[in-house]
């Protein structure tokens, strides 16, 4: 009776071990195809999804394709030059990017900021720029305010929003403040995502 009930533990703690293993062998999987990007998500707005592509044109006329910051760490960000959490966090954004600006990330090489505005007036808008000293972001607004197609696109509303997209092109971070952004960036930067490229070779 004894090595009955010995021979059932045993089957249970394989069994328990068995599923262990397998768990972490699908998630290394997962966090393979991840890095190597041969996963092709949806598009949306959460994280792991793939962000909805962007063309439009920057405040100086040029033409924007966020296709072409294709291997890059971007920061999409929702501000508004008559926002107080927007101008408070203006001296944030420029930290980010002199800190991270030639940083290496998984998936990513260095990091850009693309700034969308909700503003409506072009003026303020341009007044705001020159006055916190916002001159190397991606400056994109198509002044409809709330109304912006470009909101619209990422599901922003009432609140600003900024999103963490890697070089793949996925939704690594989203956050209501930059806090939660500058925590992500420090964690993929750490990252060493080069040993997951060697195996896949």
């Amino acid at each position: 009776m004894t090595e009955i009930r010995t021979r059932i533990v045993l089957t249970k703690n394989a069994e328990m071990n068995f599923r262990a293993v397998a768990l972490m062998v699908f998630g290394g999987l997962l966090l393979l195809t991840f890095f190597s990007g041969s996963y092709q998500p949806t598009v949306g707005v959460e994280i792991g999804d793939r962000a909805p592509k962007i063309e439009s044109y920057l405040l100086d006329g040029t033409s924007f394709d966020s296709r072409n910051l294709e291997g890059k760490m971007v920061l999409i960000d929702f501000w508004a030059s008559y926002d107080a959490s927007s101008r408070v966090e203006s001296y944030g954004k420029k930290m980010l990017l002199e800190r991270y600006g030639n940083g290496r990330f998984v998936n990513s090489d260095s990091f850009v900021i693309v700034s969308i505005s909700l503003d409506r007036f072009k003026t303020p808008l341009y007044q705001v720029i020159e006055r916190d000293e916002l001159y190397d972001f991606y400056h994109l607004c198509d002044f409809m305010g709330g109304e912006s197609e470009l909101a619209a696109m990422f599901e922003v509303g009432g609140e600003m929003m900024d999103y963490l997209i890697d070089g793949n092109g996925r939704i690594v971070a989203k956050s209501k403040d930059l806090a939660g952004i500058s925590a992500a960036l420090e964690k993929l930067e750490a990252f060493d995502g080069s040993r997951y490229a060697r195996n896949q070779r």
